[in-house]
């Protein structure tokens, strides 16, 4: 039996996701915190010899001696305790263990409170201008309590996975409180398409259909949420509503970059005879760049890659002036970055993690498996996959915020994994 003192740790859980919004830095110290928790109190030592646990050992081991060789100045450092990430997964792996011994569903609720006001706010920052708090909006994006971190899309969306796994974990009946499930999904729907991250709107849009097909429970509340959503969307931008043209954002600009062609542009040279398709652009001329340096970095070192965050280091070097392709922070595509930083090894390891993770899904798919704790499983495998998509532009992989965001997916990943009884 766990002690009740125990049981008050549980907590840490829902403030992690929570501390997001306050500032890397509160993110970090409750990270930190957790793997105190873990240390202290837990008893089972065996966590920390799993297999799954030991292959991140190896991958973390691996960035770590690529970064002590390869990187040669304060880039380095965060990579050579890359191990931590595990760590605080496996942290999160006890505090589900811990919150289980006692599915007090108050905590959750508070959490939820959270996010509606956080979504409620975002939509009256597009109205108002500004927030409750003043805040106002930034290069025409809508961040609400994130000021000038504009990561609201990217947030709400990574988020899902771990609301849906708290849902079906603490079995909350979803039909029985129908309305308030899909006024908080309009919601939050509506928030991650008025934040203008086009990456996030996408990968809601892969999320939503992917449990729409999985999960029949849901499928109903998804429909109307992402119907009000819809006419939210049509009415905004039919009527000229809002402090900033979020469809403008999403569809004109995308076709625009993609094409790589202006609206006033095309008005103007309507009988052209130049062919449309050779204008086209992966993503825009932009990412396409990025992706020309990545290559080039590759190619100079195919086994072992430039180093963890090599790609930035080059720029530096060149002072972001680069003559072959488009310098930045990182290749702004998760799986470049692997190629271009990790080299083939890393790609291994990434091709290798993105195999399991798949495989375990489609095995208890086809076992019709849809009891509350494999929809948990489900949901959170769904978490992973969003963070680690390769189709798309993404963030930087080593960046401390979307480090945090994944392991802490892994970490209740790996406790469903176990209570699936994975074998």
């Amino acid at each position: 039996m766990i002690s009740y003192d125990l049981k008050k740790v549980r907590l840490v859980l829902l403030l992690i996701p929570i501390s997001f919004v306050a500032g890397i830095a509160i993110t970090e110290f409750l990270a930190f915190l957790s793997l105190l928790i873990l240390l202290f109190l837990n008893k089972n030592k065996s966590v920390f010899f799993d297999s799954k646990i030991i292959f991140l050992y190896i991958f973390s081991i691996y960035i770590f001696f690529n970064a002590y060789f390869q990187i040669f100045d304060d880039l380095k450092l965060s990579s050579f305790f890359h191990i931590r990430f595990v760590f605080f997964s496996i942290s999160i792996f006890f505090l589900c263990e811990v919150f289980e011994s006692n599915k007090e569903k108050n905590f959750f609720l508070y959490f939820i409170l959270f996010l509606f006001i956080l979504t409620f706010d975002s939509i009256f920052q597009f109205f108002n201008g500004s927030n409750f708090f003043g805040f106002e909006i930034i290069k025409g994006r809508v961040s609400s309590f994130f000021q000038e971190e504009l990561i609201l899309g990217s947030f709400l969306v990574r988020l899902i996975p771990i609301i849906l796994w708290f849902i079906f974990f603490l079995k909350i009946d979803l039909i029985k409180n129908f309305f308030y499930s899909v006024v908080f999904f309009s919601f939050y729907l509506i928030s991650i398409y008025i934040s203008g991250e086009r990456t996030s709107f996408f990968l809601c849009m892969i999320l939503l259909l992917s449990l729409f097909i999985i999960i029949k429970k849901l499928r109903t509340i998804i429909t109307y949420s992402s119907l009000i959503l819809l006419i939210f969307a049509f009415t905004c931008s039919y009527f000229k509503i809002g402090s900033t043209d979020v469809a403008s954002r999403m569809f004109i600009k995308t076709f625009n970059q993609i094409t790589d062609n202006k609206l006033i542009k095309q008005k103007n040279n309507i009988g052209t005879n130049e062919n449309f398709t050779q204008n086209l652009k992966l993503y825009s001329t932009d990412h396409e760049g990025h992706i020309k340096l990545a290559f080039k970095l590759f190619n100079e070192s195919k086994i072992f890659g430039a180093g963890p965050k090599g790609f930035r280091y080059y720029c530096r070097t060149v002072n972001y002036d680069s003559d072959v392709g488009t310098c930045s922070t990182h290749p702004h595509n998760i799986t470049i970055q692997i190629i271009t930083e990790l080299g083939l090894i890393g790609l291994m390891f990434y091709i290798f993690a993105g195999c399991f993770v798949l495989y375990n899904f489609f095995k208890l798919l086809i076992n019709k498996k849809y009891t509350d704790q494999y929809l948990s499983f489900y949901a959170i495998t769904l978490g992973l996959i969003i963070n680690l998509f390769p189709l798309i532009p993404g963030g930087n992989f080593f960046n401390n915020w979307i480090s945090l965001f994944l392991y802490y997916n892994i970490g209740f990943y790996l406790y469903s994994y176990k209570k699936c009884t994975l074998k």
